[in-house]
């Protein structure tokens, strides 16, 4: 991001994770505070990231209420900024979407994600460290780059429509982890999902990343989203309405 002047992607990705991670409840998010911590200051930067952040906030109608930016010379090395984060969202206690009414014979739907979101990218930096120029292979018509800079989607304007919906259970939110732990958390201790890898519509750049890397099957799905970004529990009856 910063090689390619592109930190504000860096304040929309932190942004739409932290407010995914409570839509994923029932919550309304309402606001954001931020935390920048540096070695050194660029005040460049720094109102970049502060723009960045609170432009991700408007776009899902919350605001960014303030933060603090703590500059720590001799603690943080110099050009390295440490970015977060923490939300507030209000739902009230009985509509909290938590997953404790999942039964046996409910359905797992797939909500796409838009590629890496913001996970996998240790591995993604090596691969780029080890072959500079996978940065313009084409995936799909964009640059390996650019599809790997794309911001983490946020799926609150998505899934509002949904709180409340009669026979929703749970949503998780597939983070690090991939499919199988995030789900997991969200579903009765006395309850496996069994999930259907042949249904996903995989985005292209896991392949490129599969192959570059040698990544075996076991560890792409633990560590990238697959093209999930969102999994959403419900009864069968209540399916077709939340499709």
């Amino acid at each position: 991001a910063f090689e390619l002047g592109r930190v504000t992607s860096i304040a929309f990705d932190l942004v739409n994770h932290l407010l995914n991670d409570i839509v994923v409840m029932g919550a309304e998010p309402l606001y954001v505070q931020d935390c920048i911590v540096c070695g050194t200051i660029d005040p460049t930067v720094v109102k970049k990231l502060v723009d960045g952040l609170a432009e991700a906030c408007r776009a899902q109608g919350c605001v960014l209420t303030g933060g603090e930016t703590s500059v720590q010379p001799g603690v943080v090395a110099d050009g390295v900024y440490v970015l977060s984060a923490s939300a507030i969202g209000v739902v009230e206690r009985d509509r909290i979407i938590d997953g404790s009414g999942t039964e046996e014979g409910d359905v797992v739907l797939a909500v796409a994600s838009n590629g890496l979101h913001t996970n996998g990218y240790t591995l993604v930096r090596k691969l780029l460290d080890d072959n500079p120029s996978l940065k313009e292979t084409d995936v799909d018509g964009e640059s390996f780059l650019d599809v790997v800079m794309r911001p983490h989607k946020c799926y609150y304007h998505a899934m509002r429509e949904l709180f409340g919906q009669p026979g929703l259970k749970a949503f998780a939110h597939i983070t690090g982890g991939g499919i199988a732990d995030n789900l997991n958390r969200v579903l009765p201790a006395s309850l496996d999902a069994s999930v259907d890898l042949s249904l996903l519509r995989v985005p292209a750049v896991f392949g490129v990343i599969r192959a570059e890397g040698k990544v075996s099957d076991a560890d792409m799905v633990r560590t990238f989203n697959g093209g999930v970004g969102l999994a959403v529990v419900c009864s069968p009856t209540a399916e077709p309405a939340i499709i």
